[in-house]
């Protein structure tokens, strides 16, 4: 990635992820950004689709998605994500590369994804930056379950 487009990211990112940013600080932030790509998702698009191998962990920068789960030949709506929230993290902490929902953009986005080989080693390695994205992890599932649904 061109350095331009790597601060235009980094920027971004510190944007709609402020509390994290912080957290992380610069060098943390740089070493989780690095060879992250922003991507541009077309209102209307699936961008990841129940049950089917999953490459990358995505941030949302901008724009709306739809949260679907498939059931009995079925799709139910179970929420929406917005800017400042991560799409993917199930994969990440369960450690299975395979997609829990079907994910549409309802308008067009913009985000931001990171490997997840790219991320593993670096959870490995990085002791910071493990424990501020378990953190937030748990925080966003957490919001997730209480918004559901079937939720309390």
């Amino acid at each position: 990635m061109k350095k331009t487009e790597t601060s235009s990211v980094a920027a971004e990112f510190r944007a709609r992820f402020p509390e994290m940013a912080e957290q992380l600080g610069p060098d943390h932030l740089a070493a989780l950004l690095d060879g992250a790509t922003p991507q541009e998702v077309a209102a209307g698009r699936v961008l990841i689709r129940d049950r089917m191998p999953l490459e990358y962990l995505y941030a949302v920068i901008d724009g709306a998605l739809g949260v679907h789960i498939e059931n009995g030949g079925k799709s139910m709506r179970i929420a929406t994500v917005r800017p400042g929230e991560w799409l993917g993290e199930l994969s990440v902490l369960s450690g299975e590369l395979v997609a829990s929902a079907t994910i549409t953009a309802d308008t067009a986005c913009r985000l931001v994804r990171i490997h997840h080989l790219s991320l593993e080693k670096l959870l490995a390695t990085n002791e910071v930056v493990a424990q501020v994205l378990l953190e937030h992890f748990i925080e966003l599932m957490a919001k997730r379950l209480r918004g559901s649904p079937t939720g309390h």
